[in-house]
């Protein structure tokens, strides 16, 4: 903390000597990679690390785990550290009011004040809260993995603000020396806090022994959480691919089928031919759908196109895949999530080089289309195999005709949704669609089948979801 406070007096002070370290550092960073586009574009990847939306993305689904795994004492440790660090940020640059460097070539467009980095605070209190609740429930070998993956995280994200011109090296280093302190005081607080049953009961250090390498460290958490209970998958389970030889060969022969399939419909489609026209009533459904556009409908459908789009679907599989595995402990969901959007992705490109159908001859309502062809649609695609594979995951963790039925209806929802879209904006023929979902309901059918846990082992994981 002395720290810390010492370097906010000297910066708001303008203390000359300060001031031009800072200012050679960052123009000698600046002139090393500003002429390199390889090493730009990763430092802006690096960077993004350390941003609001990875950020937020890491604390929310680690907030959801916690509480999935009753864990609410952990999970109001990381939402108030969270939450915090982005107040102090705030609070702490309008105190100072110091302004971004500038540098010969700018290499991000930043905003808002420079002191302090709040991509090196918040990247190292996020990194830092989520190790200090999960490190118990790792083996050794996994604790020095994790910890020197963290460090090395926030260490490359501190630097990238300054070769990128962002921030001052005594920017990212106040950020560090903040970010260290609010994490230390966050500990603290939430470790003595008292017993409150309104926060679940209090609960015993990590186990010293175990099976394997299990870790013998004391819990550096232990009113917060349990090993046993943030463990991902018991020791017990059994694998997510019971025969992964005789899978592998299910998946490869479903994928040649399908590829066939689709191939054999697209000639179809096509009039059996390349450069062939259209079916009438397909083209009759595209200029149908064309011709209703309306400004209102054509927001509502820029909204939907990023359901389907490459972003959403990674949104989608970043939070529904480790929530999954939160409830059910098994590392089945994640294979299921892999093993169909990869296949699908594969099946797609493949068939639509094969087919090579061109775009509804209409006006496109988003011209920069992607270069793939016409037949079948990707969007359809990746959003059906999502929320199919979330719905079997839903059908497998749960009895409730419930929450059953909420996930059939969002899957055909959303997949509706986003094949309406497709249609609307003129970037597929309903013939495309339809393949999609036939595309997608084969894949994700036959990864259902290589991934289902064997009779012997669905009693276990049954019990394993409830924490000790």
């Amino acid at each position: 903390m002395t720290a810390f406070v010492l370097l906010l007096f000297l910066v708001r002070g303008e203390w000359s000597p300060l001031h031009r370290a800072d200012q050679a550092v960052a123009d000698g960073l600046n002139d090393a990679v500003a002429g390199d586009e390889v090493v730009v574009r990763a430092l802006r990847i690096v960077t993004n690390l350390g941003g609001s939306p990875m950020l937020a993305w890491l604390m929310s689904v680690g907030v959801a785990w916690l509480l999935l795994r009753r864990q609410v004492r952990a999970a109001l440790y990381a939402a108030v550290a969270a939450l915090g660090a982005w107040a102090l940020i705030s609070v702490v640059k309008l105190l100072v009011g110091r302004l971004r460097p500038v540098v010969d070539e700018p290499l991000a467009t930043a905003s808002g004040l420079s002191f302090p980095s709040g991509h090196a605070l918040s990247s190292l209190v996020a990194y830092g809260v989520l190790l200090l609740v999960f490190l118990p429930a790792m083996t050794r070998t996994q604790q020095r993995a994790f910890t020197t993956g963290a460090a090395t995280i926030v260490a490359l994200v501190g630097f990238t603000r300054i070769a990128l011109g962002a921030h001052y090296l005594s920017d990212v280093i106040a950020g560090w020396l903040l970010g260290a302190v609010w994490l230390t005081v966050t500990t603290v607080a939430f470790r003595h806090w008292p017993s409150d049953h309104l926060l679940g009961r209090p609960l015993p250090p990590a186990p010293g022994g175990g099976t394997g390498e299990r870790s013998r460290v004391p819990d550096p958490l232990p009113v917060l959480g349990s090993a046993r209970a943030l463990r991902p998958v018991p020791e017990q389970h059994a694998p997510a691919l019971g025969r992964p030889v005789v899978a592998a060969a299910e998946l490869l022969v479903a994928w040649v089928l399908i590829v066939g399939a689709l191939y054999g419909l697209g000639l179809l489609v096509e009039g059996m031919g390349t450069g062939s026209a259209p079916s009438s009533w397909d083209r009759a459904v595209a200029h149908g759908l064309a011709d209703a556009r309306t400004p209102w409908l054509s927001d509502v459908a820029e909204g939907l196109r990023f359901l389907g789009g490459g972003t959403g679907i990674a949104a989608g599989v970043a939070v529904i895949g480790p929530l999954a595995v939160a409830v059910t402990r098994s590392w089945r969901p994640m294979a299921l999530l892999t093993l169909a959007l990869i296949g699908q992705v594969t099946v797609f490109l493949v068939t639509s080089i094969l087919v090579d159908r061109s775009r509804p001859d209409v006006a496109q309502l988003h011209p920069e289309l992607p270069p793939t062809a016409s037949f079948p649609s990707g969007h359809v695609t990746a959003t059906f195999a999502l929320t199919a594979c979330a719905a079997i995951i839903v059908f497998r963790a749960t009895g409730s005709t419930r929450w059953r039925l909420t996930v059939v209806g969002m899957s055909v929802l959303l997949t509706a949704a986003v094949a309406a879209e497709r249609l609307y904006a003129g970037a597929h023929y309903l013939s495309d669609v339809l393949a999609s979902l036939l595309l997608a309901g084969a894949w994700t059918a036959i990864c259902w089948w290589v991934t289902r846990p064997p009779p012997d082992a669905r009693a276990r994981e049954h019990a394993a979801r409830s924490p000790s």
